[in-house]
């Protein structure tokens, strides 16, 4: 069976049409994949697709065990590292991650705190806590939002650098208010993005405001007595059409962006997606975003970042209210499938993007794309399950000297477990990626 991968067809049409491939897997097992051309006239057409496209492959290695929960312990910690998406910065062979995590009471810089942690150490094996201390931490928000309230902790990060020459660090972060009663977890939560900014390498943060917010307000969640997870949010640099950028320094300002994966809900989404949260894509200009963050505009990034609806970036990406007590903008699904903390990285090797999320709190499930705007379908040999484990929060990190690109042997890596959410029996594990494309 035979996967069509029509993007030479439509090829004419990018400037008038975007791509929406979805994974209709309400039930299990899956039954039908879609893809979907929504064109800026309002027209659909819909072929259906059988299998994932030929030629493209991931082969994972084996499983390697980078953290145990007794080695998460003597660093100081309770929950997690990662209790979500992974940021990862290069120094030759050494590498600072940023992970959220709850610190635990032997923690030295901040017992018993929800929030971002820098470690140090190598993509086999994790040695250095740095002091154990949080560099983003829940609450105080600089425009007096409460996303945040309860937990913040990230999270992708980025090297960025302003029009004066100065170096910085972005930072995405997953922020929380807690309410109502869920079966099982205590209280519910409602969760949205928020973006902050180091001036000294990674060592200490400011938090810069919201950038995203699902569609639905907080109350219809929390007073549901439901969840709704945002997830951790990516950082990635590419052009308007969502390709990449072979050199940045090259590269129209006017035509640069800085896109951003969550996950969303929105009754008027097609399904699933009108019923669960799917994968969803947001973008504001690169210079912009720099420049406010260095300027210390933070009055600005509530209104930065524009979601993909119907083939534009036009919908806002929070609703401008402090309670999220109103509706941000309406999503059109870049991936129409259940899924949560995507991560997304380029492979130059192959000359297209890979993205990993997770699906049910048990598996993982890869695409690739040519750009960022149009995906493949369901990889078949990228499809990570282990029977009886919960495996969620992947990353996927470049083997070179840039983690957001990866040369045909990425990383990934991601949490493991029996008896999730209890982290007494999770592990954090890495894979090899080998990827080919033919």
């Amino acid at each position: 069976m035979l996967y069509l991968d029509l993007e030479l067809l439509y090829q004419p049409f990018r400037q008038e049409c975007f791509v929406l491939r979805g994974l209709q897997q309400r039930a299990l097992p899956v039954l039908s994949v879609s893809l979907v051309l929504a064109c800026c006239g309002g027209g659909t057409a819909t072929k259906e697709l059988l299998t994932s496209p030929t030629g493209f492959t991931v082969k994972p290695s084996a499983e390697s065990t980078l953290l145990t929960t007794s080695q998460r312990g003597a660093l100081g910690f309770q929950f997690g590292p990662p209790d979500g998406s992974i940021g990862v910065l290069a120094n030759g062979a050494s590498y600072t991650f940023f992970m959220p995590a709850t610190s635990s009471s032997s923690c030295s810089g901040t017992p018993s705190t929800r929030g971002t942690y820098r470690l140090g150490g190598s993509l086999t094996a994790i040695t250095a806590p740095y002091g154990c201390s949080a560099v983003i931490k829940p609450g105080g928000d600089p425009n007096g939002y409460t996303f945040d309230h309860d937990y913040a902790a990230g999270g992708p990060v980025l090297t960025v650098t302003s029009a004066s020459g100065a170096s910085g660090i972005l930072h995405v972060y997953h922020g929380e208010s807690h309410g109502g009663t869920c079966s099982g977890l205590g209280q519910c939560f409602y969760s949205s993005l928020g973006m902050a900014l180091s001036k000294d390498g990674g060592a200490t943060f400011s938090k810069l405001g919201e950038i995203l917010q699902p569609w639905v307000p907080r109350s219809l969640v929390l007073n549901a007595n439901q969840n709704l997870d945002v997830g951790g949010g990516t950082l990635l640099i590419a052009d308007g059409n969502g390709q990449h950028i072979a050199s940045l320094t090259a590269a129209d300002p006017a035509n640069t962006f800085l896109y951003v994966f969550f996950s969303d809900f929105d009754p008027s989404a097609p399904a699933p997606c009108n019923q669960d949260a799917c994968l969803a894509l947001a973008r504001a200009p690169l210079a912009t975003v720099v420049a406010d963050a260095f300027a210390g505009n933070t009055a600005a990034f509530p209104t930065l970042f524009k979601k993909l609806y119907k083939g534009a970036f036009t919908e806002p990406g929070t609703s401008g209210d402090a309670n999220a007590a109103a509706n941000s903008g309406h999503y059109t699904p870049v991936i129409a499938a259940s899924g949560s903390f995507p991560s997304v990285l380029y492979d130059a090797s192959t000359q297209r993007y890979l993205i990993a999320y997770t699906t049910n709190n048990n598996a993982i499930a890869m695409q690739h794309g040519a750009s960022l705007l149009s995906w493949s379908g369901p990889i078949a040999s990228g499809a990570i399950t282990a029977s009886g484990k919960s495996i969620l929060y992947p990353t996927l990190i470049g083997e070179g000297t840039d983690p957001t690109t990866g040369n045909g042997n990425p990383w990934l890596i991601y949490i493991s477990g029996t008896n999730w959410p209890d982290w007494s029996t999770t592990n954090v594990v890495s894979r090899r990626l080998q990827i080919t494309y033919k």
